[in-house]
């Protein structure tokens, strides 16, 4: 077992005055991690899969994610995630231009109250994949890096 500390920085100094933070999160229990980097092209494809029953080759086990974190690393295009909960029929979509990350802390997804309100009883559901698709047929380069207990 391992411990994965999480630290984000913001650095900005705005009129001479810092207004920058720094947050740390540590995971204790780590036993799995998958870290990868893959070239995404305009083919929408499985990057991550959840598996209810055991860790697989590129999946996790449903319930046990404590952090991802997707980062397009390559300079042109954009990369469009489509995180899904295909049992439940729910989904959403991250765009990631060149630099950008998204992280996640879980792997569940929430109800979508489409009147445009956040639900506070709304349900989670098990996330069953994400999927990534580039915005050109070059391609963009996404890295992959997840952390399970």
């Amino acid at each position: 077992m391992a411990t994965l500390n999480v630290t984000i920085t913001e650095e900005m100094t705005l009129n001479g005055k810092d207004q920058g933070n720094t947050n740390t999160l540590s995971i204790p229990t780590v036993s799995a991690v998958i870290n990868r980097i893959m070239t995404i092209d305009n083919t929408e494809e499985d990057i991550l899969n959840f598996q209810a029953a055991r860790e697989a080759a590129g999946a996790i086990e449903d319930g046990t994610l404590q952090y991802l974190r997707l980062t397009h690393i390559g300079a042109a295009n954009t990369v469009n995630l489509r995180i899904q909960s295909t049992v439940d029929t729910k989904e959403y979509i991250v765009q990631l231009a060149a630099g950008e990350s998204f992280m996640l802390f879980n792997d569940n997804a929430m109800d979508v109250n489409t009147g445009g309100d956040i639900d506070s009883s709304a349900s989670l559901s098990q996330l069953d994949t994400i999927k990534a698709l580039c915005s050109s047929g070059d391609g963009a380069e996404l890295e992959l890096f997840a952390v399970a207990t």
